[in-house]
């Protein structure tokens, strides 16, 4: 029994220590995107911006080194857990993006490539608050903007502080001053409560369609990668689209991936080898391919442009594949 209690401590000291690194390399990232963002000619308009209008596309490129900073969610693999020592949030359908304000403008960049500009107040967001800068990693519904975590509050990193401080921080520094001035805003900022427990979310109404259950660990940090400490799960109550997808899923045990395409070879974001596929390209490409579950196997059946720009990780097929073994009572 010590043995174990040795192996397992040994494996969170090496998680950590990943998380530590990884946060010091998206430390540096977001610092040379504030001086690219200094440094470039803008004339800023502080008319509201709609959302009909033409949106900037970022290139590829700049757009996998733009994602490789988001933290993505493991797939419920069917371990038991304590509760006690995770928040439980549901997670609303919508792009995910980056939320930065510094210097008088807001930018909104989603993992699709979109880039919008517009006024807030956020502290940097507009002319009436000109000081300070904030970034917020959200998710973007039609205008609504939903909060999930904070990434850089003026001069403080947030990202090496653990879950439980970073969300006291939102709700106590960024939701009071957005909500007061929700009226002047082009988008409407709201928070992704906190559920205290399982039991609740029946009782709980949502504003927003659901896309899965998220179990994050209190003294978690935003780990840039694929966060081990995080993961989601799915099933009819939580996710309004997991009946489609188990619909299509019973058809011929096929899901849709996100992968990276390299050197004729298709990778989960946790670098995971799945299929060979041809690629006329010598740099990675992001592509979305259909693959077929099989006890033995994993098979490509297609490949199509991406839906996003974010990878999936290798959970995501086990938590397929062992469905409905994975169901939380």
């Amino acid at each position: 029994m010590k043995m174990n209690q040795l192996i397992v401590e040994r494996e969170s000291d090496n998680i950590r220590k990943m998380s530590r690194l990884a946060i010091f390399n998206q430390k540096r990232f977001w610092l040379k995107e504030e001086e690219k963002q200094q440094t470039e000619e803008i004339e800023i308009e502080f008319n509201k911006l709609k959302l009909e209008e033409p949106p900037l596309k970022l290139e590829q490129q700049n757009l996998r080194k733009f994602c490789k900073n988001f933290q993505s969610f493991e797939y419920y693999n069917g371990d038991s857990i304590c509760i006690n020592d995770y928040f439980i949030r549901i997670l609303p359908v919508g792009q995910r993006c980056i939320v930065s304000s510094h210097q008088g403008v807001t930018v909104l960049k989603t993992i699709n490539g979109l880039k919008y500009k517009f006024s807030s107040s956020l502290p940097g967001g507009s002319q009436k608050t000109l000081i300070g800068r904030c970034i917020l990693d959200c998710f973007l519904s039609a205008n609504t903007v939903y909060i999930y975590d904070i990434l850089q509050w003026g001069k403080m990193d947030m990202s090496d502080q653990v879950a439980e401080l970073r969300y006291f921080w939102i709700k106590g520094h960024i939701l009071s001053q957005l909500r007061q001035d929700q009226e002047q805003q082009d988008y409407n900022f709201e928070w992704i409560p906190v559920i205290p427990s399982i039991t609740e979310l029946q009782k709980t109404l949502f504003p927003y369609t659901k896309n899965g259950l998220l179990f994050i660990r209190k003294d978690s940090y935003y780990y840039a990668g694929v966060n081990p400490e995080c993961f989601i799960y799915q099933d009819e109550f939580t996710d309004e689209n997991f009946k489609e997808e188990c619909i299509k899923y019973k058809l011929d045990n096929s899901i849709t991936l996100t992968l990276s395409l390299f050197q004729n070879q298709l990778q989960t974001r946790d670098g995971y080898f799945i299929a060979t596929s041809k690629s006329t390209k010598n740099t990675k490409v992001i592509v979305d391919a259909k693959i077929k579950i099989t006890d033995k196997e994993l098979i490509l059946l297609d490949i199509k442009d991406p839906s996003k720009f974010l990878e999936d990780p290798y959970s995501k097929i086990m938590f397929w594949k062992l469905l409905p073994r994975l169901r939380i009572q």
